[in-house]
């Protein structure tokens, strides 16, 4: 059992129930780095997915009630947790917990999670496709979603992918990291290692907010997670897709084909290495050749 009280949206306001003290049961935990979660007028009390992994989705499936992630990362005391969150046409409120240690005076009231106006801080709210949202914390991280009743019939689903890094204070800024281009054993590593590996070139550049989108043709596909390159027409083998990176790296569209490989991030392809093509066959031809190559090149 738990002690809690949590704020629901009603009639397009959203109520805090502060009067009593309720008593709720989880009414399911998952800690799966992609889990499914189910709601429904049938399932009462707060749901809870922990976080362990670095990165991953949420899916809420017919919100109700209240969600309560709790970010737990393995081998990170410091960490900077990012999520987008997709909630068709539910109305969304997420929270920060506050430390739930703080001001109290015996080990009995530090188990007690009581949620109200003066240790939830809101972070969003909304509905629909979210903006990313960063929260850097120095230890365990929980955060409390509700979604808003509606009269709506049909299956709603809320869907949240998250992804979380190691923060260092002494650390440089991570846009640009991002930039600097990649020594050869770091493009070996990626060759091997990487979420996505392919062959093309660029079709088109564009910069939004603080990010660039590459359109890319592919004429190769080494290697990928799902499906972000697929045919658009039937009377070409060339696939199309997107990759992203910081805007501060001020990419412009070049001429030539590339090696270009990254990894998956809430959603998208964030791109990593990416030399020109010829130069990358000179090196992995120099590895092959001298046995650095620590995978099958294909």
């Amino acid at each position: 059992m738990l002690d809690i009280m949590f704020s629901m949206k009603q009639g397009g306001v959203w109520l805090m129930f502060g009067v009593l003290l309720m008593h709720v049961t989880l009414s399911s935990q998952c800690d799966q780095c992609d889990c499914n979660i189910s709601g429904g007028d049938d399932v009462k009390g707060v749901h809870v997915a922990q976080l362990t992994c670095q990165s991953g989705s949420v899916t809420w499936y017919n919100p109700t009630s209240a969600l309560r992630l709790e970010v737990k990362p393995q081998k990170m005391r410091s960490f900077t947790a990012c999520m987008i969150i997709d909630s068709d046409d539910v109305m969304l409120k997420m929270s920060r917990e506050n430390d739930i240690t703080v001001n109290t005076r015996s080990p009995t009231e530090r188990t007690r999670h009581v949620l109200n106006d003066h240790n939830l801080k809101e972070v969003y709210t909304g509905t629909g496709r979210s903006q990313e949202i960063c929260l850097t914390s120095k230890g365990p991280l929980s955060l409390y979603l509700e979604a808003e009743e509606s009269a709506v019939l049909g299956s709603r689903k809320v869907v949240i992918q998250y992804d979380i890094s190691e923060y260092r204070t002494d650390q440089q800024d991570t846009s640009i990291e991002e930039c600097r281009p990649c020594s050869p054993e770091e493009l070996l590593t990626a060759y091997c290692s990487s979420d996505f590996v392919v062959v093309g070139k660029m079709n088109n550049v564009e910069h939004f907010d603080q990010k660039t989108r590459i359109g890319v043709a592919v004429t190769q596909i080494v290697r990928q997670i799902g499906s972000h390159f697929t045919r658009m027409r039937r009377d070409t083998l060339e696939l199309q897709g997107t990759v992203t990176t910081h805007r501060k790296c001020g990419v412009v569209k070049g001429d030539g084909m590339f090696l270009l490989t990254g990894r998956e991030r809430l959603g998208e392809l964030r791109l990593g290495c990416a030399p020109y093509l010829d130069e990358w066959e000179s090196i992995v031809s120099a590895a092959e050749r001298d046995g650095k190559l620590q995978c099958i090149r294909e």
